[in-house]
């Protein structure tokens, strides 16, 4: 963890990350009352090409189930989907089939691995009870720039992409950290702020101002330069878009917002409804 140069945590926090994780997974039980699960889901035949998936136990709707796929982060060096533990669930509840996924890491496999298992796994949830018309992809820091990337790859696959806490340009951070991980490769070919594809997307920032990790700057020219991206600022806020607390909530509740309405949600039948009965 403190081993990842893009992953700046003060070393007196591994107790408090694991205390953090017990917390998701007891909150991602709750959530996931009554909900239909599966894990280790194959998505390709490498290592790590796998994700979790929560749907609700509930009828489909006609033409499948909205997706989401939630991205981890971790500098594209590390991380889990079990970041999302908590999320993952939460968001089901909304009406999407939900997937968190993980991804070949760097150094051992670098860049492109992790867009082209995104963008696998992106293919495997369109094979499923899925809208194809209305996938949308979340995702935080490297998992934020992989959402957006994909974005751009395939935007006849995705409906919209939230990226929290993301890097735009990775030309605005340090090279030497960014080497292993992609080489001799310009960075503006990884860069989404450098990539203009047509029919491009929907793309929503969400960016604390005091992020010392991915600078604000980025974000706000990225936002400045595309109509298609739009950007929420956390004034103080961090790079985990956890702080300041109230603030941080309002933003992630209102990228949620923004998501939902941008997929157009289906009406879906359910279980729970009282059917009214028929005249005889």
């Amino acid at each position: 963890m403190a081993e990842n140069p893009l992953v700046r945590v003060p070393a007196a926090l591994p107790v408090l990350s694991k205390a953090n994780a017990l917390r998701r997974r007891v909150q991602g039980r709750l959530a996931s009352f009554d909900m239909i699960q599966w894990d280790q889901v194959a998505y390709g035949e490498r290592m790590r090409q796998h994700i979790h998936i929560w749907e609700m136990n509930d009828l489909c709707p006609r033409d499948g189930w909205p997706a989401v796929l939630l991205i981890h982060g971790g500098g594209w060096r590390e991380g889990s989907w079990r970041d999302y533990e908590s999320f993952g669930p939460q968001l089901s509840r909304k009406g999407f089939m939900v997937a968190a996924m993980d991804y070949r890491l760097a150094p051992k496999n670098p860049w492109p691995a992790q867009l082209e298992d995104v963008l696998e796994a992106i293919a495997f949830l369109r094979s499923q009870l899925t809208d194809p018309d209305r996938l949308a992809l979340w995702g935080h820091s490297a998992g934020g720039h992989l959402a957006m990337m994909a974005a751009m790859a395939k935007p006849e696959w995705v409906r919209c992409a939230v990226a929290l806490g993301a890097p735009s340009s990775l030309d605005g951070m340090d090279p030497v950290e960014l080497q292993d991980v992609f080489g001799d490769l310009p960075l503006e070919e990884a860069s989404p702020a450098c990539l203009s594809p047509e029919d491009a997307p929907p793309i929503l920032l969400v960016h604390g101002t005091a992020d010392r990790v991915c600078p604000i700057d980025q974000a706000r020219a990225h936002a400045e330069e595309k109509a298609s991206v739009d950007l929420i600022e956390i004034n103080d806020g961090d790079h985990g878009i956890r702080w300041p607390p109230i603030a941080a909530l309002r933003a992630r509740r209102q990228a949620v917002s923004w998501m939902v309405d941008q997929m157009d949600m289906p009406q879906r039948g359910s279980k729970w409804k009282r059917r009214k009965k028929g005249k005889r």
